[in-house]
Parts: structure tokens; sequence; C-alpha cells
């Protein structure tokens, strides 16, 4: 049964998507952080909110398949963001663009994004392992804000304490959004920096003290609704150095790849 539109989960709904967009104001676009983070945004955040400001600049016919981020500064909720897009590559076939976000005059992100249109071409995927189960097996708790997850948690460890996956959750948005693609897109860009303590593989409890990101990339495969079930699964490669490096996969209901994920982290040992 459909929800009712007044009721708390839609008006979670409706305050993310509004915090997710952004204002067109002169020559850039202005997004105004929620306060529900405390002094600082969710990397996520930033990025979702980069992908909406990101979009509104996509030639015609064009959608955006790939984004390259620097985490270059804490960005705080006690003032808005400004993100300004120079276009670097205006081709036939792709478009190459840059943002810049700024907070308090200060640089705070860039990104680098690229829009293309789908054509028609070879079929190739490394298939999700077939012993996953569907949200419908596992427990639904909530997530961050309108989401929902079904968490099966990270695969057992092999022999030499190496394991597969680091992290795995379904997710999706616990009611309908607009059909809007855009939406979408800044709701799964959001998503794909939610990675819990997966990037940290020899101490998966606990909560994500220590982990900063630093840099984000993400690779849109295939649309993805940010309001029907995605699996996330998240690996990661190596620790060393004080950084982290995971990757990660998003599959939609039918289990195709939608969407990856790569991202390095600063990793500070955790207090005991």
């Amino acid at each position: 049964m459909p929800k009712d539109p007044r009721s708390p989960q839609r008006s979670t709904i409706d305050e993310m998507t509004a915090a997710l967009a952004v204002e067109r104001v002169g020559d850039r676009w202005v997004g105004t952080p929620p306060t529900w983070f405390g002094d600082y945004l969710f990397g996520g955040f930033v990025v979702g909110q980069a992908t909406a400001a990101a979009i509104q600049t996509a030639p015609p016919g064009r959608r955006l398949h790939s984004l390259h981020a620097y985490f270059l500064k804490p960005v705080g909720t006690h003032a808005p963001v400004e993100y300004g897009v120079d276009v670097l590559r205006a081709g036939r076939t792709f478009a190459t663009h840059r943002l810049d976000a700024t907070q308090d005059e200060a640089l705070v992100f860039t990104m680098t994004f690229s829009f293309t249109a789908d054509t028609g071409g070879y079929e190739y995927e490394l298939p999700l392992a077939g012993d996953v189960p569907g949200p419908d097996e596992l427990t639904v708790e909530p997530g961050p804000g309108p989401f929902v997850a079904a968490y099966l948690g990270p695969s057992e460890p092999d022999p030499d304490g190496t394991r597969a996956s680091t992290h795995r959750a379904w997710f999706r948005v616990d009611g309908a959004l607009p059909d809007d693609p855009a939406v979408h897109a800044a709701y799964i860009a959001f998503a794909t920096d939610w990675t819990g303590t997966g990037g940290r593989p020899l101490h998966l409890e606990g909560d994500v003290e220590g982990m900063v990101s630093l840099d984000h990339a993400v690779w849109f495969h295939r649309p993805l609704r940010a309001d029907a079930w995605t699996f996330f699964d998240v690996h990661s490669l190596v620790n060393t150095g004080g950084r982290g490096l995971l990757r990660g996969t998003m599959h939609d209901a039918d289990r195709r790849l939608s969407v990856s994920v790569a991202q390095e982290m600063l990793l500070r040992p955790v207090s005991r």
C-alpha cells in the first residue's frame, strides 16, 4: 500500500530531495546544507549535491557517465556551498566539465565529470555472487534520512584473513521519488559514499572513526532508481601508508551491474 503523502517519511523524502537540489544564482549553483549531519556534511551529501549541480550543465541528449572528485576541506553545515562549472571539452561524443565547490570563499571540493549518450555495443559484466539473498530475506533497518537498508555484512574471511567483500547492503529510498533522472542520480551519488567501515577490513566493527575520504570516483554504467532496491558490494583492496583504497559495485534488483565506485581514504588508528 502506498504511504500517505503526509506521513513523516514523505516529509523526510521531500526534505532530502530539496536539500540535494541546487539553485541557479548568476553563473553558479548554490546548495543549502541541512543541519541533521551535525557541524560537518557527510561526504556523500557533497558528492550528491555536486552531482545535482553538474547535471544542470549536461548537453542535450547526454547523461552523466563518470565523475572524479577530491575532498579538499571539511564542508560545514553553517553556510551555503557554491558550485561553479567550467567546460573543459565539448566533443561530439563526450563532454568533460569541471566543478569547483566553495564555502566561505574557500575551495572545499573539486570534481571533473563527463557526459555522453548510451549506444549499442558489447555487453559483458562480472556477475554478482549467486548466494546473495534478496532484501525480502533480510531485516530492513532505517538508513540515513529517507533511506532504508538491509545489511548483509562482510563476507566470511578466507584462510589468509582477507575478505572478498567488506560491506554489503541493499538500500533504497523508502517512498516514491519523482521520475526526474537528475534526482535519482543525486541520491545514488550520495549513496556511493555509504561504505560503512568497509575500507578498514582489519577493524570492521564500531563506527567510522578515523576514516576520512580523500578522493572519490564513480562510473554510472546504467541508470538506477534510488527508490528501487539496489545492492552495494564493497571490497577493500589495500591499507598501507596510512591510507586505504576500496572499490564497490552497485547492482539493480535484477542484479545487473549499474554503478562502480572507487575511493581512497585517510586511515587513522581507532582509539580504544
